[in-house]
């Protein structure tokens, strides 16, 4: 049966404010010149409390909330926003990421938004490049990130060259971070949402009783989830040209460290689930949850 429903996309950024945001739109700008970005800003969090610094570009819709759920309840009031707007799904992402600036990579992620797998799953997950420095716990603070240069043309075009296996470190020459591929090598069931960008459809994020804010259960392991024990459709892992994800530069012991529950996610997971990410799936996951669309998983964008 035909699906006349009509998809409509708004594009939502979670953020702590500081300067993380400005590089993160003004990359997102170059990639996605036609998608207007809004912004829910978290003003309960430590690193706004501590800079009061947004930089968003002249005209950018902005939101302020307070929050006590950690990225769980930004994410949700980000959603509510987008449902507030009329949009049908929500291409929800996090503040301290770096987009390509090449041109060949223009349309990256607006163009999934008409693929049919938007309306025929439970949502579409964007690959990324995750950054490792050699510090302790792997992460830098936000600001010693505004001394490297991640916008270059240059680290694109290495970045290009790299084979998209995941899992599969990428080291640029002379630098002092390197990255992890996180995504597929083609269209595939992913048993994760996000977790740093991603499409979600907005009835069905509320079918499952939005992201958690009480157990302490993050959104990206969560929400899959509950669409599998509902029988649901899968999230997919798509083929975007992935962006740079910083590791969570805001989310750290020395900004904004998960408050109450969320401080250990997996064994939060393990007392509603009762059992160890990645739960019920186990190694044979993606044979368990077959969906009716088998077919789409061979169609690809043209830029990916």
């Amino acid at each position: 049966m035909k699906d006349n429903t009509t998809t409509s996309i708004g594009t939502v950024f979670a953020t702590t404010g500081g300067s993380k945001i400005a590089r993160c739109l003004r990359s997102f700008a170059r990639m996605e010149p036609d998608v207007q970005p809004h912004v829910v800003l978290d003003t309960s969090s430590n690193t706004w409390k501590r800079n009061q610094r947004l930089d968003v570009p002249p005209n950018t819709p902005v939101r302020h909330i307070t929050n006590s759920a950690h990225i769980n309840g930004v994410l949700n009031a980000a959603l509510e926003w987008m449902k507030e707007l009329g949009h049908t799904h929500a291409a929800l992402f996090h503040d301290d990421l770096i987009f390509s600036p090449l041109p060949e990579h223009k349309y990256s992620l607006s163009e999934w938004f008409t693929h049919p797998l938007v309306q025929t799953s439970s949502g579409l997950r964007y690959s990324h490049f995750e950054t490792f420095v050699p510090e302790v716990d792997s992460r830098r603070a936000s600001e010693v990130w505004e001394y490297e240069d991640l916008e270059s043309p240059e680290l694109w075009t290495f970045l290009k060259t790299f084979t998209m296996c995941d899992g599969v470190d990428c080291r640029p020459p002379g630098r002092t971070f390197w990255f992890k591929y996180e995504g597929p090598d083609k269209v595939r069931k992913w048993n994760r949402l996000g977790p740093t960008g991603q499409i979600v459809p907005l009835a069905t994020w509320e079918q499952v009783g939005k992201f958690d804010e009480v157990e302490g259960i993050f959104y990206d392991g969560e929400y899959p989830s509950e669409c599998f024990r509902r029988k649901l459709p899968p999230v997919y892992a798509v083929t975007n040209f992935p962006y740079i994800h910083l590791h969570n530069q805001s989310m750290n012991p020395w900004g904004d460290p998960a408050p109450n529950g969320f401080g250990n996610t997996g064994a939060a997971y393990e007392r509603r689930y009762h059992a160890d990410w990645p739960g019920f799936w186990g190694g044979d996951w993606e044979e368990k949850w077959k969906d009716e669309h088998e077919d789409l998983v061979s169609v690809q964008c043209k830029r990916s």
